[in-house]
């Protein structure tokens, strides 16, 4: 759903100037201010957002492995065309899930098998390449899988196989190379089977914790650690989309650009990535009766819950007329993009305060070092 914004307000959303205007909007009146009821945002969460994001993704990407097959079985132009559309739906399904790190995604590192990104010293392309040069006849079973470096079980590895130049051609040879992205795909399939089974069985205990520290948390009103978690799930993407997602791809000029350092770049995904992360973090923050902005509302920060809602929208506005491919966008919307970066450093900004304002303390932040 697309949201449309009072475009009267975006002078005092944009620039630096905003940053002291919005300081006077989220210090308001708090003498209305009531307890936060995290229990309901919790519960509200786990099964209006987590759950169907997890079978959504469990659901693509057991399409994918199905379109690998086929593909192997008649690898043709249509069967590479539908196999790759698979893919991008797949890709799609993770980018609203890919936030929630946290929980059975980051058992056996599932998390970083899935989409090992940013790969900055190429391991990725290098344990590929190896992997192609295997023998015609190689088996590439569970054994397999575990011994491989997580670098080439997942999304990017598959992604190379898939939207090279030269895919057809190799997927017709007699290399491994249908035979790997088969079972990528099928890997990739069964994580996110027993990440969404995981959750299924897991949710209720992950939802009300257990042991001494769940207890201490009841007794002294402390944000439940599965609340803190959902906090980190809807703050820390917004920098990581603003600094490697965007700054790291647009150097320090239009002229200097780094257009491969772009996620999904081969599949021209990198701002449909951007637009998905934006759209799951704006889930966790409007919820339907126990979002966060009801919850800053119970704290008397109505003013500061309605500027992040517009910044949201603002960031809906800017990156709708630039495609889905950040390669592209480069050419012709380079200050756009750069606008987009501002809008996001606000946003994260402005949840930072919403995080003071209920007394949320994040901690460290699980992306940092990647």
């Amino acid at each position: 759903m697309k949201h449309r914004i009072n475009t009267s307000l975006l002078p005092t959303l944009v620039g630096a100037s905003a940053l002291f205007l919005l300081a006077g909007l989220i210090h308001g009146n708090r003498a209305a201010a009531q307890s936060v009821d995290w229990q309901a945002y919790n519960e509200e969460t786990l099964h209006a957002d987590i759950l169907p994001a997890y079978a959504h993704f469990a659901s693509e990407a057991q399409g994918l492995a199905e379109a690998s097959i086929a593909l192997c079985q008649q690898p043709d132009s249509d069967s590479l065309a539908h196999t790759r559309q698979a893919y991008r739906d797949t890709l799609n399904a993770w980018q609203g899930v890919s936030h929630l790190q946290f929980g059975p995604v980051t058992y056996l590192m599932r998390n970083y098998s899935i989409q090992f990104w940013p790969d900055r010293k190429s391991i990725g392309r290098k344990q590929l390449q190896a992997a192609l040069a295997l023998p015609a006849d190689s088996t590439f079973d569970g054994e397999f899988f575990h011994q491989a470096s997580v670098s080439i079980k997942g999304l990017p590895a598959l992604e190379q196989l898939l939207f090279r130049a030269d895919a057809l051609d190799r997927i017709q040879g007699s290399g491994v190379d249908c035979h790997l992205a088969q079972a990528i795909a099928g890997n990739l399939s069964a994580m996110a089977g027993e990440i969404y089974r995981d959750w299924q069985a897991q949710g209720k205990r992950l939802l009300s914790g257990s042991g001494d520290a769940a207890e201490d948390e009841a007794e002294s009103g402390a944000v439940p650690a599965f609340s803190v978690d959902l906090m980190k799930s809807l703050v820390e993407p917004i920098e990581l989309i603003r600094d490697t997602k965007l700054l790291a791809v647009l150097g320090k000029g239009a002229n200097s650009t780094y257009p491969h350092r772009a996620e999904s770049w081969m599949s021209e995904q990198s701002l449909a990535n951007i637009r998905t992360n934006l759209h799951a973090a704006h889930a966790l923050f409007k919820g339907d009766s126990a979002g966060l902005e009801q919850l800053l509302r119970q704290r008397g920060e109505a003013d500061l819950a309605r500027a992040i809602e517009q910044h949201f929208a603002l960031l809906d506005e800017q990156l709708q007329p630039l495609g889905d491919s950040l390669v592209q966008a480069l050419d012709s919307h380079y200050a756009e993009l750069i606008a987009t970066t501002e809008s996001l450093k606000t946003l994260d900004l402005l949840l930072g305060k919403a995080m003071k304002a209920l007394d949320i303390q994040l901690g460290f932040n699980s992306r940092d070092g990647d």
